[in-house]
């Protein structure tokens, strides 16, 4: 579906709810898959900044994925010896916020359905303001949503491997 024709489903609102099985799971892998991305970045956090788990939850728990990605490149780059893993945390950073687009509709916005001209989008409404008096509305495919899971895996289990070095 080409983005005029996605757009103008939108706007005429044809979604349809219950999600099916394969909506329904595709977010909740999504999901699971980052919180365990969100925990390990966290903990290869703690590691760099030299801290006991239990004392870094209390300084980065709540802290978003992205700004611990930025820390670490913060910190790394104080050493001065790292400048390979400061390009690669740099480069991942920016992987990390277009993948988690998906992750973000599905954590902080209103799941309204699927749409009915192509079930392969899930139909969100954010808080966010769009125009004079509208909400922002966006249809994120399944398929976006399979790729987001697989990269947050894959880069948490790298994570997961760089803490046990």
């Amino acid at each position: 579906m080409d983005s005029k024709q996605l757009a103008h489903e939108l706007k005429a609102g044809k979604v349809e709810l219950p999600l099916k099985p394969i909506h329904r799971d595709a977010m909740l892998d999504l999901v699971l898959a980052w919180g365990t991305l969100d925990g390990a970045l966290a903990m290869l956090l703690a590691d760099i900044m030299r801290l006991p788990y239990h004392e870094a939850a209390d300084t980065i728990g709540k802290q978003g994925g992205s700004g611990k990605l930025a820390e670490m490149i913060r910190l790394i780059r104080q050493s001065d010896s790292a400048k390979d893993a400061v390009k690669f945390l740099k480069k991942h950073k920016n992987l990390y916020e277009r993948y988690s687009k998906p992750r973000n509709r599905i954590a902080h916005g209103h799941c309204a359905g699927y749409l009915l001209a192509d079930e392969n989008y899930v139909v969100f409404v954010v808080f966010e303001r769009v125009g004079h008096e509208d909400l922002a509305v966006d249809a994120v495919p399944v398929e976006e949503m399979e790729r987001a899971t697989r990269w947050g895996k894959e880069f948490a289990a790298f994570i997961v491997q760089m803490g046990r070095r």
